[in-house]
């Protein structure tokens, strides 16, 4: 024994030293040492107390008896016996209570017997365990929640809890029995049985999914998803991800064999996959399901459900730092929703470009870029215009910018070369057109120093004008592959063509005057509020129109405002209108309020209109009813249909270990067609989530969320 072990610190390295107190000692030479009395051995890390301890030099064993405290790497044991082995640490204890707190294990209980194998993992026979609020440890099954089994195994260097014969208990009810649970004592993957979720649906019925996780490699996981619907039948789901230094991918996979409600097999997929290494980058794009109306019977959000055009998309490109190559193949499934038919876009098989970014050119930068697309008609469309497309386009600007004023003047020239099948009668096959672009755009910058809301900012005026010159050129002759018109804003009227896609040039001779003020902290530069407004003017009426729509007037030159940012650290706007010059009505207009005073805390209000089109106003947020219950809940509803677009109500109750949420949903999927769903979800801290997982839903409804818990979880060590 060495002289540590007689409470003076001996000459052996410091992480080897024993020191002990005791009112007494009896030593009977090198076979065992006994202590009574207030007996406090420390090594290492650990701390062993006790009534009385018989250690033993030979096997370095410790015996305690009578109030057996262990004090080790954020745990404390108690118990009435045991033994410990001091070099390793490992221990065995007699009807023990378990404090643990450590960084990858919370919790408190009893077992009937506890070992630990002084490295990571603590096995404990009949224990009742908890991370709930209770009197003491031995009364772990007087919280909230805990479970009890036959046997439990801890290993923190895994970071996974192992429990056989195992049952979670909640409120006096068991909720979950089972003859093997595995849960994870951290944020670290591990294969397993996820928790089972629980919801219902107006169109489907009851719907229970028990997800399986397969850790495959540090790279690869698979999540399995057998889901029982009542109203439909038995459907499997699947969801594949990996990444590699090169690649990354998702790979989805829905598949119901046999829907009650249609007698036909449903379907849905999703591949989405992309290579990069050196210059080279390619991937894979691909949606589809079984049928037009598969997401208006299984989306869970009106985003969802009002997806109508499922891309396919295969591309390969070739990158170097001032110029790319690339070639892809686009196709598209449509989906057709009862009286709501949409125009099927063209497939694009296949379409190559190439594109010289910016370059220098003395004091000048040169831009080219040239597209060939082969557009064809999806399969069940005959007789529509299809065929090639070239389009080359260079541009030469020169920026000049200094601290007062920036300045580009610029030049640009496209050329459209068409190769058509299914033309109309009396059209050319080869309509081709060359049209040049000019344009010069110009800023000032004025700056002072002021107050805003109390707070000392920077600000700036920036007047901006912007000119623009392109001739007009009769395009009649050439198809509408992928040309629409541009909703107008802010940032379009900047724009050198006024419509979307590269089938038209929009003739024009306009000037676009703006103005923009920003208040920036004059410490910190950070832009806290900005207002601008702008407006075009056409010197002369342009005359190039798309079919169907109505020649322009020269007095087309709305105003547009915009005001957005902080007006105070709680409170964030965002509003943006539009107003025509010709009538003097408001066209156009969003408007944002969001209020935040502390995290949980959040309300928003908003307000959308396009005239004859869309007017829907839309209200969430999230609010504590008391310290722990919480509301949350969005409505968005369209005045013009007197409809509810969505809308989402829920309530949140936290008892510190436990969250119980209870969300319901409501949205339209189809015209005439709203689909009704309710989570219930119970959250046991340290333990994981049971019923049908809200979470998602509320953070994508309500910008802002936060989950709701009362009060952060803690645990106590005694010492």
């Amino acid at each position: 024994m060495d002289s540590g072990f007689m409470g003076v610190k001996s000459t052996t390295p410091d992480d080897q030293s024993t020191f002990i107190s005791a009112d007494s000692l009896i030593s009977t030479g090198d076979e065992e040492t006994r202590l009574n009395g207030n007996v406090d051995i420390q090594r290492q890390k650990m701390r062993l107390r006790s009534d009385s301890v018989l250690y033993s030099p030979l096997t370095d064993r410790a015996t305690a008896r009578g109030n057996v405290v262990i004090e080790q790497d954020g745990m404390v044991l108690r118990a009435p016996e045991g033994q410990v082995k001091l070099g390793t640490q490992a221990s065995e204890l007699n009807t023990p209570t378990f404090e643990l707190n450590t960084p990858r294990f919370v919790g408190k209980g009893r077992a009937d017997k506890l070992n630990y194998d002084g490295i990571s993992t603590l096995t404990l026979e009949n224990p009742n365990y908890t991370v709930c609020a209770v009197p003491d440890p031995s009364q772990a099954d007087k919280g909230d929640w805990y479970i009890s089994a036959r046997q439990l195994e801890v290993d923190q260097v895994e970071e996974v809890g192992k429990a056989r014969d195992a049952k979670v208990v909640f409120k006096d009810v068991p909720i979950l029995a089972t003859p093997y649970l595995s849960f994870p004592t951290s944020d670290k993957r591990k294969s397993g049985f996820l928790p089972p979720s629980i919801g219902t649906v107006s169109n489907s019925g009851l719907e229970i999914t028990t997800p399986y996780y397969l850790n495959v490699a540090p790279d690869k996981d698979i999540t399995l998803f057998p889901k029982l619907i009542t109203g439909r039948g038995a459907q499997l789901g699947a969801e594949t991800r990996y990444l590699t230094p090169t690649q990354t991918g998702v790979v989805k996979f829905d598949y119901l064999p046999d829907d009650k409600k249609r007698n036909d097999s449903r379907y849905a997929y999703s591949v989405q996959q992309r290579y990069n290494e050196g210059n080279y980058v390619a991937g894979l794009n691909l949606n589809g399901v079984s049928d037009d109306q598969y997401f208006v019977d299984f989306s869970r959000t009106q985003a969802v459900a009002s997806q109508r055009v499922l891309m396919r998309e295969g591309y390969f490109g070739y990158r170097e730092q001032n110029w790319s190559a690339n070639i892809r193949a686009v196709t598209q499934q449509t989906l057709q929703l009862f009286n709501d038919v949409i125009t099927e876009p063209y497939d694009r098989l296949p379409e190559a470009s190439v594109e010289l970014y910016p370059t220098r050119v003395g004091p000048a930068f040169l831009s080219v870029s040239g597209l060939y697309t082969d557009f064809a008609n999806p399969a069940r469309i005959t007789n529509r215009v299809e065929g090639s497309r070239g389009v080359t386009r260079a541009r030469l600007f020169m920026p000049i910018n200094k601290a007062q004023f920036s300045i580009t003047p610029a030049v640009s020239i496209q050329s459209n070369n068409y190769s058509l099948r299914n033309q109309t009668t009396g059209q050319t096959s080869a309509p081709n057109t060359v049209i040049p672009t000019a344009s010069l755009d110009g800023t000032v910058y004025f700056d002072r120093q002021t107050t805003l809301f109390g707070r000392a900012v920077t600000q700036t005026l920036e007047p901006r004008l912007f000119y623009l010159y392109t001739p007009f050129r009769d395009q009649s002759a050439q198809p509408l592959f992928d040309t629409t018109v541009t909703d107008q804003s802010l940032s379009r009227i900047f724009s050198e063509n006024r419509y979307a896609g590269l089938d038209r040039v929009g003739d024009a001779n306009q000037i676009t005057a703006a103005v923009t003020s920003r208040f920036s902290d004059s410490r910190t530069g950070e832009e806290l509020f900005s207002l601008t407004g702008g407006q075009r003017v056409n010197l002369k009426t342009p005359r190039l129109v798309l079919p169907g729509l109505e020649p322009l007037n020269p007095s087309d030159s709305d105003f547009f405002a915009n005001v957005r940012g902080r007006i105070r650290r709680d409170i964030f706007v965002d509003a943006t209108s539009q107003f025509s010059a010709e009538t003097g009505k408001h066209q156009r207009g969003n408007f944002t309020v969001g209020y935040s005073p502390s995290p949980g805390k959040q309300l928003n209000t908003g307000y959308r209109y396009t005239r004859n089109q869309i007017d829907q106003f839309d209200v969430s947020g999230q609010w504590p009813i008391s310290q722990r219950l919480s509301g949350v809940g969005r409505l968005n509803y369209s005045l013009l249909d007197d409809r509810l677009i969505e809308g989402v109500a829920g309530l949140e109750y936290s008892e510190g270990c436990w969250v119980l949420r209870v969300v319901a949903q409501r949205f339209a999927t189809a015209p005439q067609l709203e689909t009704t769903s309710l989570f219930v979800q119970l959250e046991l801290s340290g333990l994981g989530r049971i019923g049908s997982n809200p979470l998602l839903l509320l953070s994508r409804q309500v910008p802002g969320y936060t989950p709701f818990a009362s009060t952060p979880l803690t645990q106590s060590t005694t010492p």
